[in-house]
C-alpha cells in the first residue's frame, strides 16, 4: 500500500469534485479512482496535523464540512504521528547506531497511525501513557477514526474553534518573525553556512531532548562527545525529521522576498511526509526545494507538483 501526503491546495482541489463543483477534467476522473484505490487497499492519503488544522480554520461550516468529508474518504481518519512521537523514535535509533547497536525493528508504516488525535503530541500512541493508549483504543473501537475525525470537524465548538485558530496564526506570525531575523542576521552567508548555523541550532532547541534519550539507552552527553565532531554531525542527518526541517529552513530562508505562514506550514508538511510517504504532491515552491536538497533521492519519495501526476496510478 502506497502512502501518500496531499497538502492543503490539493486537498481543496480534490473537495471540489466531492462538492460537485468540478464535474470534467482531468481531477474529476482521478476523485473516484483514489476512491475506490483507497478502499482496496492499494493507497492511503494520512493527513498532517497541518491539514487538520488548515480544515479546522475554516470558518464556513459547509466548506469545512466538504474538505473534512474529502479528507476522511481518503485517509480513514489515519495522520502521521506527531513530531514528538516520531522525533523520540528517530533520535533512539540514530544514537544507537553511533553506538553500533542496530535498534529494534519496527513496525511497517510505524509513523502513520489511526485517530486524528494522534496527529497531536499528548495522544501520540509510541510515547504516551498505557491509560492514554488505552484511552485512544476505547475512542476507536467506539467510532471509527474516518467518522470521529468528521465529527469533531463538524460538531466542535465555534467559540473554541475560532479561539485555537487565532492561537494558531499568532504562534506561526511569532515564527515567521523569528525566521526573518534570523535571515536578517545572516543575509550575507551561503547555503551551505545556514544549513550549518540552522543545524547547530536545532541541536540546541532539542538538547534536552538529546540528553533524556542517550540517558534513556545508558550513556551520558559526553559519551556521545566522545565520539567526535563528525560523529555530532551525521547524527543529525540520521533523524529524518531534523535533517529535512534543516535542509528545507536553509533553502526557505534563503529565498527572495518575505515569507508568509504558508511557507512555515509547508516546511512542517514537509518534515513530517517526506520519509515516510511514497509520494508527496504539493506546490512548486515547496517541491523545488526539496528536489535542489535531493530529498526525493536520499529518502525514496516522489515529489510531484499536479494531482495529475495520479491518474491511472492505481487503478486496477
Amino acid at each position: 500500500m502506497d502512502i501518500v501526503f496531499l497538502d492543503q491546495n490539493k486537498w481543496i482541489e480534490l473537495a471540489q469534485v466531492h462538492s460537485g463543483r468540478t464535474t470534467s477534467g482531468p481531477i474529476a476522473e482521478l476523485f473516484p479512482q483514489l476512491i475506490a484505490a483507497v478502499q482496496a487497499g492499494r493507497v492511503l492519503f494520512p493527513l498532517s496535523v497541518a491539514n487538520i488544522m488548515e480544515t479546522a480554520k475554516r470558518n464556513d461550516p459547509a466548506s469545512r464540512r466538504l474538505i473534512a468529508e474529502t479528507q476522511a474518504m481518503l485517509s480513514l481518519g489515519h495522520v502521521h504521528r506527531s513530531r514528538a512521537a516520531r522525533m523520540q523514535v528517530e533520535l533512539r535509533a540514530a544514537i544507537q547506531r553511533r553506538f553500533g547497536i542496530e535498534p529494534p525493528a519496527m513496525p511497517a508504516r510505524w509513523a502513520i497511525a489511526p485517530g486524528f488525535m494522534q496527529a497531536f503530541g499528548p495522544m501520540a500512541g509510541l510515547m504516551t501513557s498505557p491509560e492514554d493508549l488505552a484511552r485512544i483504543a476505547r475512542v476507536n473501537s467506539l467510532m471509527h477514526p474516518a467518522a470521529l475525525y468528521l465529527d469533531y470537524m463538524v460538531t466542535q465548538d465555534d467559540a473554541r474553534r475560532r479561539e485555537a485558530n487565532a492561537t494558531l496564526s499568532q504562534g506561526l506570525s511569532e515564527l515567521v518573525t523569528r525566521i526573518e531575523g534570523r535571515r536578517a542576521r545572516f543575509a550575507s552567508e551561503s547555503l551551505d553556512m545556514r544549513r550549518r548555523i540552522y543545524a547547530a541550532q536545532s541541536w540546541v532547541d532539542h538538547l534536552d531532548l538529546l540528553n533524556q534519550t542517550a540517558t534513556a539507552l545508558g550513556y551520558s552527553f559526553n559519551d556521545l562527545r566522545a565520539l567526535g565532531d563528525h560523529a555530532m554531525r551525521t547524527l543529525l542527518e540520521d533523524v529524518p525529521t531534523m535533517n529535512v526541517e534543516v535542509e528545507m529552513a536553509a533553502r526557505l530562508e534563503a529565498k527572495t522576498g518575505p515569507l508568509s505562514t504558508n511557507d512555515v506550514l509547508d516546511m512542517q508538511s514537509f518534515y513530517t511526509a517526506i520519509p515516510y510517504c511514497d509520494r508527496v504532491v504539493a506546490e512548486k515552491a515547496a517541491i523545488s526545494r526539496a528536489q535542489q536538497a535531493k530529498l526525493d533521492s536520499k529518502y525514496g519519495v516522489v515529489l510531484s507538483r499536479s494531482l495529475e501526476d495520479l491518474l491511472g496510478i492505481y487503478v486496477r
